[in-house]
């Protein structure tokens, strides 16, 4: 592993490196005091053609984008070495997406950007070749760190190759929305790394939910053994409570790997309604005024109640 950042946030140690491997550590007699965000789920847009029947966050071509240059004043204060997650909507279609990113890079925060399938595949509809030309561009500028795209079950490996670096790219899946089995073709694939989402019964999730979606979860939280330490997984808040991640793994490998609830660490910003929370399905948002540091110590003193 090669190092990228290490910096201190409050009383905790933040070391990351270039396989996504994150590491937080504090002092276990004074507990982790965080005086920002390690990381952050940026959406900024809600502009989106792909017409996803699960979208929670009810994304259409009506949607609206988010002022880039106002969430920078937010962000500016951030410690080196801060990653941002940022997606939408598509954020590809976003017209001032760019220059944000190379801002980001200037002021030494860390983007990684979300993607669905739909928008790099020639077979769908929404493909647009200037999409992946974009990502190529960004990858090889080295302006976003990560590149994670959502992938349907019929995925094809193809599509990976149209862009120049690889290494970083991450597919996601939805516990619930994906069937387990895709883990079997993500096994053999030339992408070696995994996210599983859990399944967000909010926006249009919470009418795409159904007895199928149930039985589905159930399939993933008591088959998914079988892949744990076979394929390089990781895993959000949400699904490591519906998939019960804790039983494939000792009290110390948990301990290891697992980065804290909600706002610990961690926080989300709607930057198209221009409100903030501790993560994108809880129900209590905040108007996105002020610095960075009070917002997020609104959010991180909420788990502390």
């Amino acid at each position: 592993m090669k190092l990228i950042n290490k910096y201190l946030n409050g009383n905790v140690t933040v070391t990351l490196f270039d396989n996504g491997t994150k590491i937080q550590e504090w002092d276990d007699n004074e507990g982790a005091h965080p005086d920002y965000p390690n990381s952050m789920d940026i959406k900024i847009t809600n502009y989106c053609n792909a017409g996803c029947s699960y979208c929670h966050e009810k994304s259409t071509i009506n949607g609206k984008h988010a002022d880039l240059e106002y969430l920078l004043t937010i962000l500016k204060d951030l410690p080196k070495g801060t990653e941002l997650a940022i997606g939408g909507g598509n954020p590809l279609d976003h017209p001032k997406l760019l220059e944000f990113l190379i801002e980001c890079k200037t002021i030494g925060i860390i983007p990684n950007l979300t993607i669905n399938y739909k928008h790099i595949s020639p077979v769908y509809l929404t493909f647009k070749q200037e999409y992946v030309n974009l990502l190529n561009k960004l990858l090889n500028q080295q302006l976003i760190y990560g590149l994670g795209i959502y992938i349907p079950d019929d995925f094809e490996d193809y599509v990976i190759n149209q862009f120049d670096k690889k290494d970083n790219i991450v597919y996601h899946v939805i516990a619930g929305v994906n069937e387990l089995s895709i883990l079997s073709k993500i096994k053999e694939s030339p992408v070696k790394k995994c996210l599983i989402l859990g399944y967000k019964q909010y926006g249009r999730g919470e009418t795409y939910y159904s007895e199928e979606v149930k039985n589905c979860l159930e399939d993933w939280s008591c088959n998914l053994g079988q892949y744990i330490k076979k394929i390089h997984l990781s895993f959000d808040n949400l699904s490591l409570k519906q998939l019960n991640i804790k039983q494939y793994l000792t009290d110390e490998e948990w301990d290891r790997f697992y980065c804290g609830t909600d706002g610990a660490f961690t926080m989300y910003i709607d930057a198209v309604e221009q409100k903030y929370a501790m993560s994108s399905t809880n129900p209590n948002k905040y108007d996105l005024v002020g610095d960075i540091k009070s917002i997020f110590s609104n959010i991180n003193s909420q788990i502390k109640q």
